[in-house]
Formats: structure tokens, sequence, C-alpha cells
């Protein structure tokens, strides 16, 4: 078993007047937790002094963590703590919880959470790099707003904000790291509320190692379990055990790749539920597997605007957005609060457009299709969902580049190998025959476009 990294430090501050808390909201572009609610903090660095602090009530706590406190607070909100210990405006620091991050998670942080009480509420001045928005609330509204489906989440902040919920003077929460039974279940995370993700152990390309199953459907509309492709009977056994007090009414295939279908037909058959997936899904599976493959079971292929379920809601859509996939199918919901967007981008890695079901032209104008839709949040196959659309605008930047490099090494003569080598000599050489396809994909986009 590959051991997990060890997690990040890092430090989250709560400032905490009356009755209320202060909160930002990440920018879209950072790379982590990219338009998420949170707390100001960061990373303990490596080197952060262990020396204590003098200052009366800084002299309390763990040095090197409250260093970080300090730091991150000056860096991201322009205030010094300690000048306001001083002042007399910090009250006072507790250490109010922490949490440790599971081993299956993209980023890896044990985090302390601090409460600062402060005698008057501060206009800080948040770092407009690091925070697209800042904000005084209350505990409550805030997880009111993350139950009505308004704001991106990580549960640890759930948690914290909960704790205040239900004792504003609180300040000692504990250990709230939530323990995950791998052993038997297969991890449920929420981000977004009504969106359930299970991200399961697939058959995926590295540096991926598992697609996000996905659980959607209000309380009394259909229920959907989206592209479940355990990679194993052991896996599929934790998935029948986590979904077993919330059986799904179908399941929706976004495309026939294997980590994206893989044991859906035998789960549709024990939960006897239909399949909802495209023509060219469905045409593909049974050429590859034999008609067999979806014997006993009811399919209901969909198309552009067929609906699905309902989200707060809202009707749930499908939307079609081939490129990586001639069958790749999308949903959203008509308020446009999120889309999920399969194997459009990646949260984790870089999309593959392979032949013969691929097209990169076509991915190029369903990248644009879903830009131009300009959904609230949108929700990779693999990877956390992520806040505006981008992520699929830089994934579009990005091809057109690459496009270009590729164009000119073409130019000179370059053999695909020596443009591979070229292009991804820091690439990890066994995504060295994905990256090929990739090129291949561009060379034929531009022979068709007369351009070669």
């Amino acid at each position: 078993m590959i051991k997990s990294p060890k997690p990040l430090e890092s430090v989250s501050v709560l400032f905490i007047y009356k009755e209320q808390v202060f909160a930002v909201q990440r920018q879209p572009y950072l790379f982590a937790f990219p338009g998420y609610q949170a707390f100001p903090g960061g990373k303990i660095d490596k080197d952060e002094s262990s020396v204590q602090f003098k200052t009366k009530i800084l002299s309390d706590h763990d040095p090197r963590r409250i260093r970080a406190v300090c730091r991150e607070v000056i860096e991201e909100l322009g205030y010094d703590i300690e000048k306001g210990i001083l002042q007399n405006e910090v009250l006072s620091i507790s250490e109010l919880a922490e949490a440790v991050a599971p081993d299956f998670a993209q980023f890896r942080f044990r985090t302390w959470f601090f409460r600062i009480e402060l005698k008057k509420k501060i206009s800080f001045k948040a770092d407009s790099g690091e925070f697209a928005s800042s904000f005084w609330s209350t505990p409550k509204n805030m997880l009111d707003d993350f139950r009505n489906g308004k704001s991106l989440m990580v549960p640890p902040t759930r948690w914290v904000l909960k704790g205040l919920f239900e004792d504003q003077n609180a300040t000692k929460l504990g250990d709230l790291s939530e323990r995950y039974d791998e052993d038997n279940r297969v991890p449920s995370l929420e981000m977004l509320d009504g969106i359930t993700l299970l991200p399961l152990r697939s058959v995926t390309l590295p540096p991926a190692s598992r697609t996000n199953a996905i659980l959607l459907g209000d309380e009394d509309k259909v229920k959907l379990i989206i592209d479940p492709s355990p990679n194993s009977e052991e896996e599929y056994s934790r998935l029948l055990t986590t979904i077993k007090d919330r059986v799904p009414d179908a399941i929706f295939l976004t495309h026939h790749h294997p980590d994206h279908h893989q044991f859906s037909n035998q789960l549709a058959r024990e939960l006897k539920v239909p399949v909802i997936l495209s023509h060219d899904t469905l045409k593909r599976l049974n050429a590859k597997f034999g008609n067999q493959y979806f014997e006993n079971i009811e399919l209901q292929t969909v198309s552009e605007k067929h609906q699905v379920t309902f989200w707060h809601g809202s009707a749930v859509r499908v939307y079609e957005i081939p490129g990586h996939d001639s069958g790749h199918l999308g949903l959203a919901p008509d308020s446009m609060a999120w889309f999920i967007v399969g194997d459009l981008i990646q949260g984790i890695g870089t999309v593959v457009i392979p032949s013969p079901e691929g097209d990169m032209a076509t991915y190029f104008k369903t990248l644009k299709k879903v830009i131009s839709l300009n959904p609230e949040v949108i929700i990779p196959s693999h990877g956390i969902p992520m806040r505006t659309t981008h992520r699929l605008e830089e994934t579009l930047k990005h091809r057109f580049k690459r496009e270009s490099e590729i164009l000119k090494l073409h130019k000179l003569g370059k053999s695909r190998q020596e443009i591979l080598m070229e292009l991804y000599a820091e690439t990890d050489p066994r995504l060295h025959p994905a990256a090929m396809l990739n090129i291949e994909s561009h060379l034929e986009k531009l022979r068709k476009e007369n351009i070669l």
C-alpha cells in the first residue's frame, strides 16, 4: 500500500466580535479550494520561529502555530495581532479546534483553528490577490447560505461554524477530524449542498486515482448516482455499503471510458434501477462488451436539455459536451448554480483527447460552450468542485498555447516523438502515451483546418 504524504501544517483564524465571525471567499484562480468560503490563515512555514512570545495572550500558545497566525494575519489582512493586544483590541485567543484532512484528500492539511475575540469590529484590509471578498457574518447565516446551495465550503469549516452556532462562546471544540472507515465504506464529501461526492478508487490515469461518483437529487425527486466506477469487487462492496441508506433511483453515465462505468451494469442489476446515458455511449459499450453488457437493465438514452432530476427545486438537465469523448454528457440545473463537467477538465491531471472518440476541434467548441453558460461552480470527475469557469478558461488558453507550440515544431520538421520529448520532457513518463494522443489530436485538428 502506498503511504500517504504527511499533511501540511496550517492555521485558520476566526476573528469574533459579539455573535459575528470574519470570513473570506477565496479567489477562483487559486489552486487549492478555489472560490471556497473559509477563514484567513495558511501554512506553518518549515522555518517558523519556535521562540516563545513575551506578549501576554500570545505567550500562552504553541510558538510556531501562534507565530504563523500572526504572520498570516499581517500578510492577508494587514492587521498586527500583537499590536492589537497591546492596544486592548484583542481580548483573548483560544485554540478552538483541530482537523486533519483524510489520506485520500487532494489537498492534505492538519489545521489548527484559532478563535480571536475582539473588543470592536475591525475593518480588515483583505488581500485581493488571495480573496475575492471578505465579510462579517453570523455562523447561522453562513450555514444557511451553504444549505441553500450558495457557497462552497470544506467540511471542517462547517463543523467549526456548527460548533459556534450551538455555543457562541465555545473556546474548545476539540479534534473535529472526520474518521473515514475506508476498509468498509467509500468516503462521502459534500462541498456544495445536495452534491455528495463519493471518491471511488478507479482505473483512471495518474496522477488521479479516484473518480467522483456523485449522488444528486432533491428529497422527493429522482435520486441519481453519476459514474459509479469502482476498480474492484472490494471497492464495489464498499460502494454498496455506503449507499444502502440512500439507494439511487437511476445510474447516470457521463461517457464510456472505464473509470466512468466499470461495475455500473452490475450495480444497476443489483439495485434494479435504469441506466441513463447517451446513444453514443450505449453504442460504444455494446460494441466493446457485447449487447449482454446491459442485459436485463432498463436503458434510457438522453440528449441535450433532457430533464433528469431536480436540485434545490431547479430542474437538472443534460448537456452534450463532446470532445474528450463523442458521447460525453454533463449536467446542470436551470439556475446554473453548478455544472458537472465530467472529464471536460481535470481537477487532478490533464484531459486526454483520444482517437477515435475524441476530437480536439470539438473539444475547443465544448469548452467555449460551457464557458458561455457561465455556471457558478464546475464539478469535475477527478478533483474537487471549483467556483466560476476560471479553470475551463485556463484549459482553453493552455490548449491554444500547446497547439501553437506543436505547429511551430512541426513546421521545423520535428517528428511526433521529438515534439513529445521537447514539450513533455518534465512530464511523468507514464503519461507520455496520453501526451502523444493529445499531440496527434492537435495535428489532426490543424490538418482539418488546412493549416498543415
